[in-house]
């Protein structure tokens, strides 16, 4: 997994959905855990006998450092953004910078407490300029895989 700080939060590029539960080493956290995470990446894509799996799916997860108990979102305990690269092999280029976005908007209104009454253009224009800088880290323009080509660095 890759770890970049973008200032107000730290970003987080992995290859499946139980490796941000190893960087913070916890079981669970804000509702979702290892377990589920784990299983969204074996049995949902292999369902036995009408069995869809028990697992989640996660291809991005933002939220606050599990450790940041007074939920304050700045150092030592900044937010994280995670995305799951191992998930974006099944998107085309625009579902994955889709996908980004949507990350980015929870980061936006995360960094605002959840408050962006009078701020909605700040906060979408945040979302955005964050998204494009994510994209661009993890080039998505290439012909090989974001994830083959990100994680040869």
């Amino acid at each position: 997994m890759k770890k970049f700080d973008m200032g107000k939060y730290i970003l987080f590029a992995g290859n499946n959905a139980t490796e941000i539960f190893d960087y913070y080493k916890v079981d669970e956290m804000h509702g979702l855990n290892r377990k589920d995470a784990q299983a969204e990446e074996v049995d949902k894509t292999t369902p036995k006998k009408g069995d869809e799996g028990n697992g989640v799916y996660l291809y991005g997860l933002t939220n606050y450092d599990p450790a940041d108990k007074k939920l304050t979102a700045k150092d030592p305990y900044k937010p994280f953004l995670f995305i799951n690269l191992g998930t974006f092999k099944r998107y085309n280029t625009t579902e994955k910078a889709t996908a980004v976005m949507h990350e980015t908007m929870h980061m936006a209104i995360l960094l605002n407490n959840w408050n962006i009454k009078d701020k909605e253009e700040e906060v979408i224009t945040f979302a955005e300029d964050e998204a494009n800088k994510i994209i661009k880290k993890l080039d998505f323009d290439k012909k090989e895989s974001p994830k083959k080509q990100f994680f040869k660095r």
